[in-house]
């Protein structure tokens, strides 16, 4: 059947009125041209609609038929209409996020919680990876968005500042610099050092280890960790200490001390990062959400 949606909406007002000339009036129309309508949309399903006679207009058992299909088709057609629009404006769909742990660990939460609020039907897949992975996912096509840390730019990525929090050195929580205040860079040059693999955000581990040698010295890594509950774990074991963001202290893990470092400390840069050719609505929205909840929009 070739049925036009504005055929089925003039059918459904003549079989309201049961009267052409009451319904061609309500539509804003002439007689004529929805009869018209009707003759057309009769062709189409191979059917006589109505039973008009000089004193009544009656559906037929072929319009009865009509009449309880067409509100159904009517409303699949607008909901398919208004699910296309939403998703060119990114309203809905599925945004597939990428996110460091230090992200879910402070900004994330909120950010996602902003693009729920204001796009419900846009779906939201998160999975957590470390910066470098991140990089070369949103490359790929693979990832849409991502928050990652401390990662330059590259020809096929965006990277937008969003928060920066100084280092926090991580202590056993017996160590004896965990009873001070604030712990001295040059007192750290002797300790084991618990770190993240290089590989997995070269940027980040190079703020790290350019921060001790302009304190005299070059850590002696004695564990890795690929995540950093992995390397909280080790530090509460005593295997060593780690410089860490403090976004980290709000996770609160058992054994383990955060303590400010005296003097000028360098600081890691939380960031949102995207596709440059990406002109998704979508990611539009969530990095708005993420510039606003940074207070950087």
């Amino acid at each position: 059947m070739d049925v036009e949606l504005r055929q089925l909406r003039v059918f459904l007002a003549v079989a309201a009125e049961l009267h052409f000339s009451r319904a061609a009036t309500r539509l804003h129309v002439s007689q004529p041209a929805l009869s018209q309508q009707i003759r057309t949309l009769e062709r189409a399903v191979g059917a006589t609609l109505f039973d008009r006679t000089s004193r009544a207009t009656e559906l037929t058992p072929a319009g009865r038929v009509l009449l309880d299909a067409a509100p159904r088709v009517l409303f699949e057609a607008e909901r398919a209409g208004a699910r296309v629009r939403q998703a060119a404006e990114g309203a809905s769909g599925l945004l597939v996020v990428g996110s460091v742990g230090t992200a879910l660990a402070s900004i994330a939460p909120r950010i996602l919680r902003t693009v729920r609020a204001r796009f419900p039907d846009l779906r939201m897949e998160v999975s957590q990876h470390d910066t470098a992975a991140q990089m070369v996912m949103l490359a790929e096509e693979r990832l849409d968005v991502g928050l990652v840390r401390s990662a330059a730019p590259t020809n096929a990525v965006v990277v937008e500042e969003l928060v920066t929090e100084p280092l926090l050195v991580v202590l056993p929580g017996d160590h004896p610099l965990a009873r001070h205040d604030t712990v001295d860079a040059g007192a750290l040059a002797d300790e084991p050092f618990v770190l993240w693999p290089r590989p997995l955000g070269a940027e980040f581990f190079d703020i790290i280890t350019g921060y001790c040698r302009d304190h005299g010295f070059t850590p002696r890594i004695v564990a890795e960790g690929a995540d950093i509950e992995t390397q909280l774990s080790l530090v509460a074991a005593g295997i060593g200490v780690s410089l860490q963001p403090s976004y980290y202290a709000n996770l609160r893990p058992p054994g383990v001390a955060f303590r400010p470092l005296s003097g000028e400390v360098p600081s890691v840069a939380l960031q949102v990062a995207w596709r440059r050719r990406n002109r998704s609505p979508a990611v539009g929205h969530f990095v708005g959400a993420a510039r606003e909840c940074a207070g950087t929009g």
